[in-house]
């Protein structure tokens, strides 16, 4: 058969159908119909090996060899990878044929193998084929990582559980996730392991990126062996040049792509190029952490709008009465310092700082005829006040930052010996920082101006509060009050000021 009649019969061919070399695996002539599977112009994909594009799924390899016969091999499960987007499952059958080629600097006559074939997407019908087996694994694998991320404390939790999952269900070295900035002109890695130079924290462009190509058409980005690839300039290419199979999928949620997630094996026996069920299983990891991101995101969104609301609330306290605002300041600064003495956690001083700062919001809810009342409260309006610290954690309680700074807030008149309000709790059973808050706010009330009484010295505000250590106070914390009211007094004194607390039966202060 002449080689101009292959070359016709390929053209001619209503399938996708290609002619290679069989020594040099050269591709010699596809149809247009070839070149639209790959997703390639037909004179580029002509410039490539089989090897670039095709892989016999059976044996890792392009068609096997078969002898020189002129018959036809059986049908040949095959695995396309496109230029950009999934691989794709085929049927062929090829045919070795001889062809004889002429030219001025070749022998005359001599014998040159080649191999030809036509393709079939069958990849629809080799997913429905998965077993049931895979399918059970890879829905498993997603509700692990689902019900690990609803259990993630706040989005930058999420990230390592992303990562790591990835890591373990691919078996792969090197993990990152990578999230586009608003502009989408950059990437940040919020979360990378396995390559000593990658950071969290660490940004780069999106531009000339492979994380960046993947985030503008939204299609994968697979790599055989990652080590062979061309890298931007800028890149420092030696941590990577032990990486062997590589893969980079596009993380989205309801908006579009908001980042990458990327994933590789080191080079080296038993470390295989990814497969398809395994980027499919990595591309549902990607899609269920972008799911979860944006969740998060939104609920973070939601909590630091109302933490913003609370604190306005907390400002238009301050307005109905500037000494509250005041008041307010100066316990906050007492109580993070008595905090800090005792070894509160960061997290702990935030809800204590919170509490200080808020602890009497729920005051809103009393009208300014009770609020502002120049004499001592009846029995039914102190019944009334009683309720702030109630309505306090309410408000505050709202919100998941805010829970822990609620349960102080409640509890910041409670007493030592359990005589206080609105539980009546005893000794330890107090929350630590609102034993600081109790302390912290009488000492404060006692310093300050009443409508209803003057201001007292910093020696007597001390000598009452020791004087209830014990009975209203917790014992530990009225000692390290005292050292560092001292040292506060010594320093920069508490100037009085005025305040709109009230006393109520039995109270030094509220």
């Amino acid at each position: 058969m002449a080689y101009p009649r292959l070359k016709q019969l390929v053209q001619l061919h209503p399938l996708p159908a290609w002619l290679y070399d069989d020594d040099t695996l050269q591709f010699l002539d596809v149809n247009d119909a070839m070149a639209a599977l790959c997703g390639y112009p037909r004179d580029e994909l002509l410039m490539k090996k089989i090897t670039d594009v095709c892989v016999d799924t059976a044996a890792g390899r392009p068609a096997a060899r078969e002898t020189l016969s002129g018959s036809v091999p059986p049908p040949t499960w095959w695995r396309v990878r496109p230029k950009r987007g999934k691989t794709i499952d085929v049927r062929s059958t090829s045919r070795r044929v001889r062809v004889r080629r002429r030219g001025a600097v070749l022998v005359l006559a001599e014998q040159i193998a080649r191999s030809g074939g036509a393709t079939v997407d069958i990849t629809n019908r080799k997913r429905a084929e998965a077993t049931p087996v895979q399918w059970t694994a890879e829905r498993q694998a997603f509700y692990d990582l689902s019900r690990q991320l609803r259990k993630a404390p706040g989005v930058d939790e999420m990230y390592s559980l992303i990562v790591e999952h990835a890591r373990s269900a691919l078996g792969a070295y090197h993990g990152c996730l990578a999230l586009l900035n608003p502009e989408r002109h950059v990437f940040t890695r919020v979360y990378t392991v396995g390559i000593v130079t990658e950071k969290i924290g660490s940004i780069f462009p999106a531009a000339g990126t492979r994380s960046g190509r993947v985030a503008s058409d939204g299609m994968p980005f697979v790599s055989a062996d990652f080590s062979r690839e061309r890298v931007p300039d800028w890149m420092d290419f030696s941590p990577y040049r032990n990486l062997g199979a590589l893969a980079v999928v596009p993380v989205r949620s309801d908006e579009g792509v908001i980042g990458t997630l990327c994933a590789a094996r080191t080079k080296g026996p038993g470390r295989p190029a990814f497969t398809d069920s395994e980027l499919r299983l990595f591309e549902g990891i990607a899609e269920v952490a972008g799911i979860a991101i944006q969740r998060a995101r939104l609920h973070r969104h939601l909590q630091d709008a109302y933490v913003q609301l609370v604190l306005a609330l907390g400002q238009a306290m301050a307005m109905r009465d500037a000494r509250t605002a005041r008041h307010c300041d100066r316990a906050v600064m007492l109580a993070e310092r008595i905090a800090h003495e005792l070894g509160c956690s960061e997290r702990e001083v935030q809800d204590i700082r919170w509490g200080a700062q808020l602890h009497d919001i729920g005051k809103i809810g009393l009208p300014d005829v009770v609020l502002r009342k120049p004499t001592a409260l009846t029995e039914e309006e102190w019944t009334a006040m009683r309720q702030h610290p109630i309505l306090g954690e309410e408000i505050l309680g709202s919100v998941e930052r805010m829970r822990g700074a609620a349960k102080l807030v409640r509890h910041h008149q409670e007493a030592w010996d359990g005589t206080g309000y609105p539980d009546g709790l005893k000794g330890e059973a107090i929350p630590l920082g609102a034993r600081i808050l109790a302390v912290a706010d009488t000492y404060v009330a006692i310093t300050e101006t009443r409508p209803y009484k003057p201001a007292r010295s910093h020696a007597e505000a001390v000598a009452v509060i020791q004087r209830c250590a014990g009975t209203q106070f917790d014992p530990r914390v009225v000692e390290v009050f005292s050292a560092v009211v001292e040292r506060l007094e010594n320093d920069t004194p508490c100037a009085p000021q005025a305040t709109s607390d009230h006393e109520g039966p039995g109270q030094e202060t509220t």
